[in-house]
């Protein structure tokens, strides 16, 4: 081997070896969805009128919604799927049928946006895009600001 052609082997070695690292930093610094999620968030379902509060701390959920909507649950996203999928169960309810239910639904983020397509409480329909209609609601929050 060369001089000049050792040189360009070293070379190209460290450049490798500083692009492996800088990608796992990026990856490192990649913050989940289940961390993103966390806080309160406020916003409206698409279909009918009303301001909705979400207040989500750990797998726990507090929702406040018009009317007897309010409801306490758990939370559990799935980012592994296509489309990420969200799995709520509801704990305390006004609506007695929904206690115990599973409403399984889709979530995105959309820069400081989270939309969630979920199924009525105790429903099997999983939705498959952001549309809603049927039992499907549609939700788009905004991440509140904090005082």
């Amino acid at each position: 081997m060369t001089l000049k052609h050792e040189t360009f082997v070293i070379c190209m070695t460290i450049v490798l070896l500083a692009g492996l690292t800088g990608c796992k930093k990026q990856e490192a610094n990649k913050i989940s969805d289940t961390d993103r999620i966390q806080g309160t968030w406020k916003g409206k379902e698409l279909v009918n009128d009303g301001e909705w509060t979400l207040v989500i701390a750990g797998e726990q959920i507090t929702v406040d919604g018009p009317g007897p909507e309010d409801y306490t649950g758990t939370i559990i996203l799935d980012e592994t799927t296509s489309p990420k999928s969200v799995r709520l169960t509801i704990l305390e309810c006004a609506v007695e049928q929904y206690i115990g239910a599973i409403a399984n639904g889709i979530y995105k983020f959309e820069n400081d946006k989270l939309f969630i397509a979920a199924s009525e409480p105790g429903s099997n329909t999983i939705p498959t895009s952001f549309a809603g209609g049927g039992n499907i609601r549609f939700f788009e929050c905004d991440k509140a600001q904090v005082d």
